[in-house]
């Protein structure tokens, strides 16, 4: 197996006790950190995004807590977590194992995808129009975009794509939209190591993005919601061709 992370993971801390409010106002939500079995579910993930972890193979965790640096408790809580969302697959007698991602469950991930940023544009679009200097949050995340697509490196690529929507996500103010979008970003992410991508992908996704944005204050909200379908879905209806094509030829 391939070394997945030389990255030291922090230890995990404990919150802080905290005095109780003193009025009788609600108090204000603790934030929380992001855990050590987030971090390290979200290192397996860029694994199998990137190719590292394949379809199919069989996870040892004592292999796994070698190459991330941790200990074997946090790592069975983020393969518990994985293998809840679908991501990981146990079986008995067989172990955890990296699930498949077949052409009808990328599908599925994708109409779900489509769905949800369909509905945050509704609130998402007003929000910018309002206050146009939350856009500049998406300059930031094309500019980072651009950046990784210089290598091309991938996973950087793929991850500023996800920061991209989240951001128009988080901009509906729909906590709903959120929580479902998040339960599929670590999916979207390896639909994204999946996707059949070249150099002019790369050179092309900046201003691919652009173009969302700036319709973000110009469209109309069915104009917006037929470029997302088309953006989100690009890359798979360029692949159904070629997968007709090479089954027409078998």
């Amino acid at each position: 197996m391939q070394d997945l992370s030389r990255r030291h993971y922090p230890k995990r801390r404990t919150a802080e006790p905290r005095l109780a409010p003193t009025s009788t106002a609600a108090p204000l939500p603790l934030v929380r950190l992001r855990n050590l079995p987030e971090q390290v579910a979200d290192a397996i993930v860029d694994g199998i995004a990137a190719g590292t972890l394949l379809p199919g193979q069989r996870l040892v965790e004592t292999d796994l807590a070698r190459q991330l640096h941790v200990s074997r408790v946090p790592l069975r809580e983020s393969l518990k977590m994985l293998d809840a969302q679908g991501i990981l697959d146990h079986a008995p007698h067989r172990g955890m194992r990296v699930a498949e991602f077949d052409d009808s469950k990328i599908d599925h991930i994708c109409e779900a995808r489509v769905a949800l940023e369909q509905i945050a544009l509704r609130d998402a679009m007003q929000a910018y129009r309002a206050e146009p200097a939350r856009l500049a949050r998406l300059d930031s995340v094309i500019e980072a975009m651009e950046r990784a697509a210089e290598g091309p490196d991938w996973i950087a690529i793929s991850k500023a794509d996800l920061a991209f929507h989240r951001e128009i996500c988080a901009a509906s103010g729909n906590d709903v939209v959120v929580t479902l979008w998040e339960a599929l970003a670590r999916h979207v992410l390896i639909v994204f190591g999946n996707e059949i991508r070249s150099e002019r992908d790369a050179a092309n996704i900046g201003a691919a993005h652009r173009r969302l944005r700036d319709m973000l204050l110009t469209a109309n909200l069915g104009t917006l919601e037929a470029e997302i379908e088309r953006h989100i879905l690009r890359l798979r209806n360029r692949r159904r061709p070629a997968a007709r094509r090479q089954g027409g030829s078998a």
